[in-house]
């Protein structure tokens, strides 16, 4: 039996955009993309725990426009990696983004110099070219004494996942795993910006690292499952998905088009050991994770395997993993976190 809510849902995450009637955390037909499996749990869990009720919540990516505005409304505004201000910031009560809310580099050219953060860091300029022109309407709004809705930052999310018992680390038959794209959009290849776009560059170099591992020391199972573009990994089989990622000790995380990727929390809600080129910052989700960084994808060997030749630290690892995605990443976690802030509001 479905649970009764306290506040009404709507969400334009459908193939036609359209805004429809939404009771999470059940899935709404039509689904284009699949972030309201996720915060459908989000919502559900927020919904149970907060104090407030009567609030209208809109699900989209749409920036311009919104079915109604008022005090009572509230967005979660879906995949917008520029982290750009909606333009109606000022007529609502509250928006959430699973993308971050301003321009932040993750890494630093000075300190550890590549081609690859380079191209990072003209993302990161081009970014901050989208974000400014609505962040300058935001302060200037809140200057002259308007309401301005605060913008809160969650986690993107962990798509394509089936829940699973946790697999013991000892019993998992994958020392290292990885599936997902290169390219983001195979159409682009002879296009600049998509061969000199961050994703590709470091995934690039992770696949190289990978195979040479693999070749290297034959001892190792490593399994690397590369699909053609990045849609083509978003409606993969998630069930098959899930048990290739509960079966493995490490997963490879490469930075994706933006620092978030959903692979960073179907690691560690696998209870995986996530080597990762990049972590986003945030200090409610993201700041001291218990995942491993490399400065570059060449440091591969010399980490994995005193890892691998570590039970002790891949216990702990592995433990913590899971802890972080209970207490951090879960929809358990992230609904309790806009619970708390919504209630706030109404203080």
């Amino acid at each position: 039996m479905t649970a009764e809510l306290r506040n009404t849902y709507f969400t334009s995450m459908t193939v036609d955009k359209e805004f429809v009637p939404w009771h999470p955390p059940a899935v709404p037909d039509e689904v284009d993309l699949p972030d309201p499996v996720y915060f459908g749990e989000v919502l559900a869990a927020m919904d149970g725990s907060m104090d407030t009720a009567g609030l209208t919540f809109y699900m989209t990516q749409d920036l311009e426009r919104l079915p109604s505005y008022g005090s009572d409304v509230v967005v979660l505004l879906m995949g917008d990696e520029f982290t750009r201000v909606p333009s109606y910031f000022g007529d609502v009560l509250a928006i959430f983004k699973n993308y971050p809310v301003r321009p932040a580099l993750t890494t630093s050219v000075l300190r550890e110099p590549s081609w690859m953060n380079f191209w990072w860091l003209v993302a990161y300029g081009r970014t901050w070219a989208h974000h400014l022109p609505g962040a300058r309407r935001y302060r200037r709004h809140r200057r002259d004494g308007g309401r301005a809705a605060p913008i809160w930052r969650l986690p993107v999310g962990a798509a394509n996942q089936v829940e699973l018992p946790v697999k013991p680390l000892e019993e998992r038959g994958t020392d290292l795993f990885f599936a997902g794209s290169i390219l983001h959009r195979p159409g682009a290849v002879s296009k600049a910006r998509e061969r000199l776009g961050p994703k590709t560059i470091a995934r690039e170099a992770m696949l190289a690292q990978a195979e040479t591992l693999a070749a290297k020391h034959r001892e190792l199972s490593v399994e690397m499952v590369i699909t053609r573009e990045f849609v083509d990994s978003i409606v993969a089989d998630r069930h098959s998905y899930s048990e290739k990622l509960m079966d493995s000790r490490i997963a490879l995380v490469p930075r994706g088009t933006a620092p978030d990727t959903y692979r960073f929390w179907q690691a560690l809600r696998c209870g995986c050991i996530t080597v990762v080129d990049t972590v986003p910052r945030d200090r409610n989700f993201y700041d001291g994770a218990p995942v491993v960084r490399l400065s570059r994808w060449e440091q591969l060997e010399e980490t994995v395997m005193p890892l691998l030749s570590d039970p002790a630290r891949m216990r702990e690892l592995h433990e913590r993993s899971l802890d972080w995605w209970r207490t951090r990443g879960s929809p358990q976690a992230v609904g309790s976190f806009m619970a708390e802030r919504l209630d706030g509001l109404r203080v």
